[in-house]
């Protein structure tokens, strides 16, 4: 092995650092962004000012126009009342004095003019006829003429007074550009001194700090701290320096244990040279004796091989036997369509965990327009829970065509003890204790009853968008070290129309997932059950497994499960 060759530290140096263009410093850019917030504020103040004295300048065109009409009201009412031509002339010679006023115009009661002035309008430019459009409103007022005398008031002519708008608006617009002049000499000002408070403050401490930093030297970056910019000692320019001191002395410490570093892996290198020499050596020895060893590994694998063959074509005909077994057990479930004409709508979720399962269901009809339904959990899955069913399946044949049993807890008794007796466990030295639950549905359609029994299992029906549950007993079926059970109760339901029913096993509620991680529940499938009732049978008990799924989302099921969900018709 040979070292990795590393730079020489030797012949780095600080590189200076290029300068910085004046146009592109801060202080230009600072004193330009200064301006431009100056103008708009000064602009927005302005505006605000203007629009201020605009509001004030009409107000007092107004209120001057009144006190005026106020003065020479008497006179020209005296006039108008004698028809005097004189007296009129000096009312409008008197209101002429003013360069505001363009038009008077005094007539009597008869609308003969008695006096009048009318100024030719002053021209103007867009600007200034803008400007006078701001006064066009209230520059003219027609004052009625009233004379009081002994005999009483009477009206005896009008007093018609205008206002030049353009000398308004011309006084005005030169008010404006007074404004909008000082306004930009006020923000050429503060962005000159803000620009020369920031050159002093912040550009030249770090343009000093910046120097600074260009001098460090990279092969000993603690020999020359960065200095602290002079009065800049507590504040955020002094914090930085500070940083950069404490970054450099890292930085030189990082180095000075890279060169120890250095020196110790030269030493591991010897001796990793060393050890690598001694081991390959003694792995030479070894691949000789690997060699000796290879023949019979070999051997070995070969028969391995043959042992892994003899194991698929095992494992082939163990799965060929339980895929038989499945069509086994298929063939004794019975026909779906067993009780047309007695049910309106029926769908059976037959769905074991294993290719076959230890849960069961039957549908049959009987001759007096009666149907029975039934639904069983037996002990384990796979295979054991399939030779269960057999037994289930042969019990309930016996119970129903040899016994006659039409009652569920008749039926429900029948079958506990057949179970009991087939897998002898009335014995003392009997092995197994095995068994199920299991739950029955009577259907009388000419009666519109439903009879229901249960071991363990519970019947659900949903009435008017409200979901019941009728409970089984708490009870089991078999089993050698339970007890049977006493009785069985009949629970007797009159079926209205639309009332649907289910027969769950407990593969449905005993699904885990969710968030927090539990069992899902009966509340929760029934809710299940309400939220796709509208739904056809079929599609509901497909929309729940699917419910189910996302449920469970990554943990795996736990058990078989079988629903038969039913309409009576």
């Amino acid at each position: 092995m040979t070292d990795q060759a590393l730079p020489d530290r030797s012949t780095l140096g600080p590189s200076p650092a290029a300068p910085v263009s004046v146009w592109r410093g801060l202080t230009p850019r600072l004193a330009l962004v200064t301006l431009f917030v100056a103008l708009v504020v000064g602009l927005l103040g302005g505006a605000l000012e203007l629009a201020m004295d605009l509001r004030a300048g009409r107000a007092k065109v107004t209120a001057d126009l009144d006190s005026t009409i106020s003065l020479v009201r008497d006179s020209a009412a005296e006039a108008a009342y004698q028809l005097n031509a004189g007296i009129a002339d000096r009312v409008v010679n008197g209101l002429s004095r003013s360069d505001l006023v363009a038009r008077v115009d005094l007539r009597d009661n008869f609308g003969a003019v008695l006096a009048s002035l009318d100024r030719e309008a002053l021209p103007g430019d867009g600007l200034d006829a803008w400007f006078a459009s701001l006064f066009a409103d209230v520059v003219e007022r027609r004052e009625p003429l009233i004379y009081a005398s002994a005999m009483g008031s009477e009206g005896v002519g009008v007093l018609t007074v205008a206002l030049s708008p353009q000398a308004l608006g011309s006084r005005y617009r030169d008010r404006a550009l007074v404004t909008v002049a000082a306004g930009a000499a006020r923000a050429l000002v503060i962005s000159a001194l803000l620009a020369l408070v920031f050159l002093g403050l912040m550009v030249r401490p770090l343009k000093h700090l910046s120097a600074a930093i260009a001098r460090v030297d990279p092969a000993r970056p603690a020999a020359h701290p960065v200095p602290v910019p002079r009065g800049h000692r507590s504040d955020e320019l002094g914090h930085v320096a500070g940083a950069l001191n404490a970054l450099l002395e890292a930085f030189q410490n990082s180095l000075e244990a890279r060169d120890r570093a250095e020196a110790d892996l030269r030493v591991l290198t010897e001796d990793l040279e060393r050890r690598v020499a001694l081991r390959t050596r003694e792995l030479e020895n070894a691949m000789d004796e690997l060699a000796a060893e290879k023949e019979e590994t070999e051997t070995a694998f070969a028969r391995l091989d043959e042992t892994h063959r003899d194991l698929a074509r095992t494992n082939r005909l163990l799965l060929e036997s339980i895929h038989y077994a499945r069509r086994i057990q298929t063939s004794l479930l019975p026909d779906k369509a067993a009780l047309d004409g007695l049910v309106r709508d029926l769908h059976v979720c037959w769905d074991p965990l294993d290719v076959v399962g230890g849960d069961y269901f039957w549908l049959e009809r009987f001759d007096d327009d009666t149907a029975l339904l039934l639904v069983a959990d037996c002990t384990g899955h796979g295979v054991p829970g399939a030779f269960m069913t057999l037994v289930v399946a042969s019990a309930l044949d016996r119970a129903l065509h040899d016994e006659g049993l039409r009652r569920p807890s008749d039926i429900l008794r029948a079958i506990d003890g057949q179970v009991r007796a087939r897998l002898r466990q009335d014995r003392p030295d009997s092995e197994s204790d095995d068994g199920l639950e299991a739950a029955i549905c009577l259907w009388n359609r000419p009666a519109r009853a439903l009879t229901f029994a249960g071991a363990g299992l519970p019947l659900i029906y949903v009435e008017d968008g409200a979901l019941y549950e009728v409970r089984g007993e708490r009870a089991y079926l078999g089993y050698r070290t339970l007890p049977a059970a006493d009785s069985f109760t009949d629970h007797r339901l009159s079926v209205r129309p639309g009332m649907a029913f289910y027969l769950p096993t407990d593969g449905f509620p005993d699904q885990m997932g969710g968030d927090p991680r539990r069992l899902l529940g009966r509340r929760r499938l029934g809710r299940m059950i309400v939220d796709n009732q509208r739904l056809p049978m079929s599609e509901q008990l497909g929309a729940i497994q699917r419910d189910l799924a996302a449920y469970r989302g990554g943990e795996p099921r736990r058990d078989d499960m079988t629903m038969i969900g039913f309409v009576p018709l």
